[in-house]
């Protein structure tokens, strides 16, 4: 069935109203918060295992290994150990492919599991 452009129109004022999006982020904001507050420790921790682990790789680089390393991080978190490692396996395929170097992501992925 297709809609008429005036009904399609009021949806999409009604969707826009700020105080309908004021409602939600008022009723999400608590749980937002600690989200974020159980998050960003184990971030850091993360970033800096592996910022220590590849020390000397080029800075630009820096934030596509971090990222890796959560993907490692989320596997690990997600799976059992033989379906992680093909997860992880799988990542470092596709960031090798990208063009980082191989035995970088060992460095990171190591660094990750002994977190």
């Amino acid at each position: 069935m297709v809609r008429s452009a005036a009904r399609r129109i009021a949806k999409y004022k009604a969707k826009i109203d700020g105080d309908v999006h004021k409602n939600r982020y008022d009723a999400t904001r608590d749980l937002a918060i600690a989200s974020e507050d159980a998050y960003q420790p184990t971030a850091e921790i993360l970033e800096n295992a592996v910022k220590t682990a590849i020390d000397g790789t080029l800075a630009i680089l820096l934030p596509y290994y971090i990222i890796f390393g959560k993907q490692v991080a989320k596997a690990l978190q997600n799976h059992t150990t033989a379906t992680a490692q093909q997860e992880i396996d799988t990542f470092h395929g596709i960031w090798e492919t990208r063009g980082l170097v191989s035995a970088t992501l060992d460095l990171v992925e190591a660094a990750v599991k002994l977190l």
